[in-house]
């Protein structure tokens, strides 16, 4: 069941046009997180976050996002420069799964801003662990899609954000996780 959900973000001095692209971006996004979600439904129904209960406030205030600006970029890569660097830096280089060629390199201070503002969504959203459920697979896919959705609305057509996400499988213990478990980590270029 997917549910429309009203979301107000901060007025900020900008266009109409910049107003109503955050507004449809900020739509597609929660209703990208409901259709993720939609699968998710434990035993009892419930889902985390749980957009049944979301989706009856009338308004979900987001903090602003941090401006995506070219300029910030450092650069670009393309798959082939992308899968190199992993050859060089281990010796056993993850498959790569993408679907545009080219990635932006973000500067490491957009990031950090794009980091803090994505934890002040934890709690608007709902945003919480439960297991299998809204895990940590879940949360870094939120991440790299709402990444990708900022550079998108900044009108970015150059390639996709070099943000992406990983399934880490761990010969030791750590973290909380026994060696031989697994868990999905943000990788990010700059």
């Amino acid at each position: 069941m997917l549910t429309q959900v009203s979301i107000s973000l901060p007025h900020s001095p900008a266009s109409d046009s910049t107003r109503l692209a955050r507004g449809r971006i900020a739509r597609l996004a929660l209703f990208a997180l409901v259709a993720t979600a939609a699968t998710a439904a434990d035993r009892s129904g419930k889902m985390n976050p749980d957009f049944e209960a979301l989706a009856k406030k009338s308004f979900v205030k987001l903090p602003a996002p941090p401006e995506w600006a070219p300029a910030e970029s450092a650069g670009v890569w393309t798959a082939e420069e992308l899968k190199a660097a992993f050859a060089r830096a281990t010796d056993t280089p993850p498959a790569v799964n993408h679907v545009r060629s080219e990635f932006l390199l973000p500067g490491a201070e957009w990031v950090r801003r794009y980091r803090t503002w994505f934890s002040k969504l934890e709690r608007p959203l709902r945003l919480r662990f439960e297991g299998e459920q809204w895990d940590c697979d879940n949360y870094a896919n939120c991440f790299v899609t709402f990444a990708d959705l900022l550079a998108l609305r900044a009108g970015e057509n150059r390639g996709t954000l070099a943000v992406g996400w990983a399934t880490v499988f761990y010969r030791h213990p750590f973290a909380g996780i026994d060696a031989g478990g697994a868990h999905a980590v943000v990788v990010v270029a700059t």
